[in-house]
């Protein structure tokens, strides 16, 4: 073969080794992009494990994401924490197709005791129905998981229950917390996330609203449900120890305590707060009487306090971060609640 039909045959393979290269690279830029898609997309955001009285049909898994946006290869697992059955999947529901409502909420139970409304949409699924209610009571992790691969319900992922999950190959774990029995001693969890309260297992656990961080435990509050199955009040004095100001289950609805929820509330039709947005200080008139005042965070957070004496206020909030808050003003016995913006 004359040397010039040579040359051109060597750089033909070699555009053909380059273009195979570009074509991989670009598949696993585009695998990179899906899957950073998926974890912007989806979290855990309320759960109701254990009801009072009968637990079915009143347990609940609620997941938020990307509103509007819809999810494909993700599983919702609970895995058995105590003894002798650790790593065992307790649940296994694959969602694929699955689509989040234009308020970014998903809703996973029974329509025998729950009505979801629109814009939420909803997993009506029996399962939540059976006897004595399909979710475990005792020491559990929660997770959401990508996997090419199903993970299935019963099959032990800890085979040697060393605290280290065997999922299938290619599995990412999405979200995920858990929580120990307060009777166990030898649990086993499978999330960093690790909820407690003051004493007792929880019954539920609510996404502080405006936390999108996954696989935290500052990311959540917790505790025991008082009243009936369909309860979403929490007891008290079984809660966990960063439990908010309002906190509640709100199935099918924005997480509480939060700014969306709180309502503007004036006994005094004068009372105004300005500037609003603001940035380093705050105002207040229409005052009337001396008096005190709170101010809270879209969490139900206590943020700061103080008096007044005089008909205009002015509080310094430089110390305060961007966003949502909530100001309640106290004269005797009129109560005034104002939301706010900080923006800097």
């Amino acid at each position: 073969m004359p040397f010039i039909l040579k040359k051109i045959a060597y750089l033909q393979q070699y555009k053909n080794r380059i273009m195979k290269v570009k074509a991989l690279a670009l598949g696993v830029i585009i695998q990179l992009l899906c899957l950073t898609q998926i974890y912007a997309q989806v979290l855990l955001n309320e759960i109701k494990v254990n009801p009072p009285g009968n637990d079915n049909p009143f347990e609940f898994i609620e997941l938020k994401g990307t509103p509007g946006s819809t999810i494909n290869n993700v599983y919702l697992v609970i895995l058995e924490g105590d003894s002798g059955n650790t790593g065992v999947a307790d649940l296994a529901i694959k969602l694929n197709q699955i689509t989040f409502g234009s308020n970014g909420l998903y809703f996973i139970g029974t329509s025998l005791g729950y009505t979801i409304s629109l814009p939420t949409l909803m997993l009506d699924t029996l399962i939540f129905g059976v006897p004595g209610g399909v979710l475990e009571n005792g020491s559990s992790t929660f997770m959401l998981v990508n996997s090419p691969s199903p993970i299935i319900y019963g099959i032990d992922y800890d085979t040697d229950n060393n605290g280290v999950l065997e999922l299938p190959a290619g599995a990412i774990v999405l979200d995920s917390f858990g929580w120990v029995s307060g009777s166990a001693s030898n649990a086993i969890l499978y999330s960093p996330a690790v909820l407690t309260q003051s004493n007792g297992t929880p019954d539920a656990a609510v996404r502080f609203y405006g936390n999108n961080t996954p696989i935290s435990t500052a990311a959540w509050y917790c505790g025991d449900l008082t009243g009936t199955g369909s309860t979403g009040t929490f007891d008290p004095l079984r809660v966990s120890f960063n439990f908010p100001t309002g906190g509640a289950l709100s199935p099918g609805d924005h997480n509480l305590p939060n700014t969306l929820a709180i309502p503007v509330i004036s006994s005094n039709l004068n009372i105004t707060v300005f500037p609003n947005p603001a940035s380093n200080s705050i105002q207040l008139s229409g005052i009337i009487k001396p008096g005190t005042y709170q101010i809270f965070d879209i969490t139900g957070k206590h943020i700061q306090s103080g008096t007044f004496s005089t008909q205009q206020l002015e509080i310094n909030i430089q110390e305060l971060n961007n966003g949502l808050y909530v100001i309640k003003i106290i004269q005797d016995a009129s109560l005034d609640c104002l939301k706010f913006e900080i923006s800097k």
